[in-house]
């Protein structure tokens, strides 16, 4: 056997290992191709999966308690009501997502049931619900800001039945359009993301950035922006009210004077806010175009500004992550802290609304006959009960 007879094993060798390096590392740079790696670790993902449980229990119950409210007394149904009512059916639709949106968070690598539809209900539950609930949040910011300022023929014009339904559509048909077009347009794509463990749009989708940029920049920035200028003008309109009742009553001395009521621009308004060391009569009841505007309804725009400014800073990190492409992977706990605005209405409701609180305590104590105003169904249910 000759020399290079005996070289050719150690060849066919080498050419062998040759082969399977090359084999390893073309697995090895294909690989990250092919799967999207978590960028959270398990135990991580465990502790979010136990606070979306425990916050989808305590949205989907507090916020129907807030609609039975509703459904039990008359005296609950006035035009800003509808919106609250609109704003707890979004945070309820958004918390039936949660649960669906753990089974994906404890997920290895792949939605682990046999369909994915599921998962893509999921999606369009979080994302519609979400953005319904600014622009709920919007049309009660513009709400409150109208009641207060205008004269009542002028909201009543703005405020019929059929406006308002329109309005209550409009804030479920935009964020189901910043949705749905861009994946129809081919921007982006919905259902279970690999990266996050999410129901939700997917990163890893060519376009999937322009998606993020579009749901950011249609469902925060407008909204919002209707919100902090309603907000701001009402306390500049009831400041400037203020000032100038305290002005009249220090320049006339008169106690027919001395209420927290008159007029504003060319609006007029009558206060019935009474404090402790102003206790006096309402002027000019008898006019027409005057409307009271009460301690409650004051009460009831604080309340609501309230649940603005908690949505605010529950709602930003989430859509500025989605915004800023660097801040990716903060995008997962933004969402959870964005998830929270579920159930805090409800609460805000029971402990600060006049009118919600009363109705929630009697029904909490099982007292349906204590409910102010019952409605007809309700009128007919306890007739029935005692007879």
């Amino acid at each position: 056997m000759s020399v290079q007879d005996a070289r050719r094993p150690d060849k066919c060798k080498y050419l062998t290992n040759m082969n399977n390096t090359s084999s390893i590392m073309n697995l090895t740079t294909t690989e990250p191709a092919t799967l999207s790696p978590s960028l959270y670790s398990y135990n991580v993902r465990i502790g979010l999966a136990c606070v979306w449980i425990l916050v989808a229990v305590l949205g989907l119950v507090g916020n129907s308690l807030v609609i039975w409210s509703v459904v039990v007394s008359k005296k609950l149904r006035t035009v800003t009501n509808a919106f609250v009512v609109n704003l707890s059916l979004a945070d309820f639709w958004t918390s039936l997502s949660y649960p669906w949106q753990a089974v994906a968070v404890l997920s290895h690598g792949s939605w682990p049931l046999a369909t994915e539809v599921p998962c893509y209900i999921a999606a369009v539950q979080f994302y519609t619900g979400l953005g319904a609930s600014l622009y709920t949040l919007a049309a009660i910011a513009f709400n409150r800001f109208t009641l207060v300022t205008q004269k009542t023929e002028t909201y009543s014009r703005w405020y019929t039945p059929g406006k308002v339904s329109a309005m209550i559509a409009a804030t479920w048909v935009i964020p189901s359009i910043v949705f749905f077009l861009p994946p129809i347009l081919g921007i982006g794509d919905f259902g279970y993301d690999s990266q996050d463990n999410t129901c939700s749009d997917k990163d890893g989708h060519p376009r999937g950035q322009e998606y993020n940029l579009a749901q950011s920049l249609g469902l925060y920035p407008i909204p919002m922006l209707i919100i902090v200028s309603s907000y701001t003008a009402l306390y500049i309109h009831l400041k400037r009210h203020f000032r100038k009742q305290k002005r009249r009553r220090a320049q006339q001395g008169s106690p027919s004077q001395g209420v927290d009521g008159g007029t504003v621009g060319e609006s007029t308004v009558s206060f019935t806010v009474v404090n402790e060391s102003l206790a006096m009569p309402v002027n000019d009841m008898t006019q027409g175009i005057r409307r009271e505007i009460s301690r409650q309804q004051l009460a009831i725009t604080k309340n609501l500004f309230m649940v603005f400014f908690i949505f605010f800073l529950l709602m930003s990190p989430y859509f500025i992550s989605l915004a800023i492409p660097s801040s990716r992977k903060f995008a997962l706990y933004g969402g959870t802290i964005s998830m929270l605005n579920s159930c805090v209405n409800p609460i805000i409701y029971t402990a600060k609304h006049p009118q919600f609180k009363l109705v929630l305590r009697e029904i909490l104590r099982c007292r349906y006959s204590q409910i102010p105003e019952p409605s007809d169904w309700l009128k007919s249910v306890l007739s029935r009960r005692k007879n």
